[in-house]
C-alpha cells in the first residue's frame, strides 16, 4: 500500500533538513508534503529536497493538526498509509518499512507506531526514557485504558491507515498541543486497534523551542483532552488524573509567574484529592515572594 508523509512547520525549523534527508532515504519512494503553517517568513525548501516534496503553506497558523489536516488533503487519492513526522525529528533507517509492514500484517488494526530514542537539541541522547507499550497488538479497549493515563506513543513513529484517520474525524480536534494524544484516544474510543513495533524507529528531539516546553499550555490541553475523553475510563479514575492535570498546571502556572492562577488550580486539585506533601509544600511558597521566583527556574522536563 503507497504510503504518504505529513510533515507540519512553523517558523525557523533548524532540523528540517536533517528530517527530510532520513524521510527521503526510506525505501519505497513515500509521497511527502511539507505544511508551511502560517510561519511569517514563508518556508523555501533545500533545492536538494524541493524536488521530491510537495510543500504546501497555510497563510494562518492553525497548529499542527490544523497543517496535518491540510497535508492530508493534499496527498494523492492512492495513497492509504498516512505517517506523521514532526520537523525536529528523524527517523532511523527503514523505520517506515518497519512500522508500515507491521500495520498492513494485521489488518484488523488502523494505526502503529514504534519507539523513541530521545536526543537533545545537539542530538545526543538525553537519557530520557519513555513508557514502552508492550509490542504487538493492542486492543482498542485495553490500549485506551493506558493510554488516558499517560502518552507513550512517539508522534514521529505513527503510521496510519488513511480510511481509519477519516472514521474518526480526521486530524483536527478540540486542543491545539497534545493533539496528537487526542488523536489517539479519538481512535481507541471508535475502536480501533493499534499496534506496537517493539524496536526504536525515530530520534525525538527536545528543545526549548517545542511545543511542549511550554509547561502550562501542555497541562491545559492534558486537562482539556481528559476532560473530553474520560468515559474511557470511568469518572472515578478520570478524577484522579484531572486532579493531576491541575497539579501540573498548578506547576506550570508558578513558572511563569502567574502565583493567583497557580493558587485556584491548586484548589482544583485540593477538591479532588488530598495535596501529597510535596504540593502543599509548593502551594504554601506561592504566598512567600521571596521564594515562589524560584518556582520557575530547572528544566521543564525534569518538575
Amino acid at each position: 500500500m503507497r504510503a504518504g508523509v505529513l510533515v507540519p512547520v512553523h517558523g525557523f525549523a533548524p532540523y528540517l533538513a536533517e528530517t527530510l534527508d532520513a524521510i527521503l532515504a526510506q525505501p519505497g519512494e513515500p509521497v511527502v508534503v511539507v505544511v508551511d503553517d502560517g510561519s511569517p517568513q514563508p518556508l523555501a525548501l533545500h533545492p536538494d529536497h524541493a524536488p521530491r516534496v510537495t510543500l504546501v503553506r497555510r497563510e494562518t497558523a492553525g497548529g499542527p493538526a490544523v497543517a496535518r489536516q491540510a497535508g492530508l488533503d493534499a496527498l494523492p487519492e492512492d495513497v492509504g498509509l498516512v505517517a506523521l513526522c514532526d520537523a525536529d525529528d528523524a527517523w532511523l533507517p527503514g523505520a517506515l518499512a518497519r512500522v508500515a509492514g507491521a500495520l498492513t500484517a494485521e489488518p484488523g488494526a488502523g494505526w502503529a507506531f514504534g519507539r523513541a530514542l530521545v536526543v537533545g537539541p545537539n542530538g545526543r541522547p538525553t537519557g530520557e526514557r519513555w513508557a514502552e507499550p508492550p509490542a504487538g497488538r493492542l486492543a482498542a479497549t485495553d490500549f485506551g485504558r493506558e493510554l488516558y493515563a499517560a502518552n507513550p506513543v512517539p508522534t514521529s513513529s505513527v503510521v496510519l491507515r488513511r480510511a481509519a484517520l477519516a472514521e474518526a474525524g480526521g486530524f483536527t480536534g478540540p486542543v491545539r498541543v497534545a493533539e496528537d494524544w487526542e488523536l489517539w484516544l479519538r481512535l481507541c474510543a471508535g475502536g480501533v486497534d493499534a499496534v506496537c513495533v517493539g524496536e526504536t524507529t525515530v530520534r525525538y528531539r527536545r528543545h526549548p523551542g517545542g511545543l511542549t516546553a511550554d509547561v502550562a499550555g501542555l497541562a491545559a490541553a492534558q486537562l482539556a483532552v481528559h476532560e473530553r475523553h474520560a468515559e474511557l475510563v470511568g469518572p472515578r479514575a478520570a478524577d484522579r488524573v484531572i486532579a493531576d492535570d491541575h497539579a501540573a498546571l498548578a506547576a506550570g502556572l508558578a513558572r511563569e509567574g502567574r502565583y493567583a492562577e497557580a493558587r485556584a488550580a491548586w484548589a482544583q486539585v485540593a477538591a479532588r484529592r488530598p495535596l501529597r506533601r510535596e504540593e502543599q509544600v509548593r502551594r504554601a511558597v506561592l504566598a512567600l515572594p521571596g521564594l515562589r521566583r524560584r518556582l520557575g527556574r530547572g528544566d521543564p522536563y525534569r518538575g
